[in-house]
């Protein structure tokens, strides 16, 4: 985990992307007109259902609730199930709140590597792929009816906690967010349609792969 914020709240909190549009159905999508075409108006939301899983965990935790993006440099993530928690990033601040228990704050100078990601996401939801660029790598693979979006950290900070990130979208719409970290943990998380999805306790990451690549309704 980043130091301050626990781990799994940070890396989520880009989910409230718009609507892709891309034009041929055949063409292989380009990664920069992807990021272009992800652009939203604020304020944007959305809900979740995130599936995490850990070495230390037994079976995968599974959280369902809302993500917020309200511009640049402001994102929240709100868990209702199964605890209630906020995440809130405004400015050069991040804020928990976990139940009734006060907000804990960190400035994120405090840790530069979080600072990076969360203005690569800024930047994503902005649609400013040149942006977005400075603090990724990115590249794009499918076609309009079945896309992947994939950012690498160029930092080596940040590639020392995150290795890779997947955006999945079908037709107009990005249906997954997945998030591989650098000690092998994964989450993923289903949003709009696949957000209501039921999922069985012990779901798999290749049942959810399949969900995300439309294989699997």
């Amino acid at each position: 985990m980043i130091s301050g914020i626990p781990k799994g709240v940070a890396w989520p909190l880009l989910l409230a992307l718009a609507p892709t549009a891309l034009a041929a159905p055949d063409a292989a999508p380009d990664a920069t007109a992807l990021v272009a075409a992800l652009k939203r108006e604020v304020p944007a939301v959305t809900a979740y259902v995130e599936v995490r899983y850990s070495g230390l965990l037994e079976r995968p935790l599974i959280l369902r609730g809302e993500m917020q993006y309200l511009g640049p440099g402001k994102l929240a993530k709100r868990v209702d199930t199964p605890w209630r928690e906020l995440t809130a990033v405004d400015g050069g601040n991040a804020s928990l709140q976990r139940g009734d228990r006060p907000a804990r704050s960190l400035p994120l100078a405090q840790v530069p590597e979080l600072d990076r990601f969360l203005r690569g996401f800024s930047a994503l939801l902005g649609g400013d792929a040149a942006a977005l660029a400075r603090d990724f790598s990115l590249s794009a693979s499918g076609n309009a009816a079945q896309w992947q979006l994939r950012l690498e950290p160029r930092d080596a900070r940040l590639a020392r906690r995150v290795q890779w990130l997947r955006v999945d979208g079908s037709g107009s719409e990005p249906t997954c967010f997945r998030t591989r970290e650098a000690d092998g943990d994964e989450s993923v998380l289903l949003v709009g349609a696949l957000a209501a999805t039921p999922l069985a306790p012990r779901v798999t990451l290749g049942q959810l792969d399949a969900l995300c690549r439309g294989l699997k309704r």
